[in-house]
């Protein structure tokens, strides 16, 4: 997915451009409204063994903070 932060008159986008049918797919869904998506602050880092581990807000260091955007299924009311 390539993704651009765009500033421009005081406007601030997040974008976000699928690349594989996988991100196409999750795209059209948050376009449709069938995921819920809610927006956190947090960080990740390299543990021992080559995989990468999220560090919660309350943890993270003011120079690795990244936003973290969670989408889930909606629930059928």
């Amino acid at each position: 997915m390539k993704t651009a932060i765009y500033i421009e008159d005081g406007l601030t986008q997040l974008v976000l451009s699928p690349e594989s049918d996988f991100e196409k797919g999750v795209i059209s869904k948050v376009n449709k409204g069938e995921q819920q998506i809610k927006i956190y602050t947090g960080g990740f880092y390299a543990c021992q063994g080559g995989w990468v581990r999220q560090r919660d807000d309350y943890q993270r260091n003011r120079d690795d903070t990244c936003l973290i955007m969670v989408m889930s299924i909606k629930e059928e009311k």
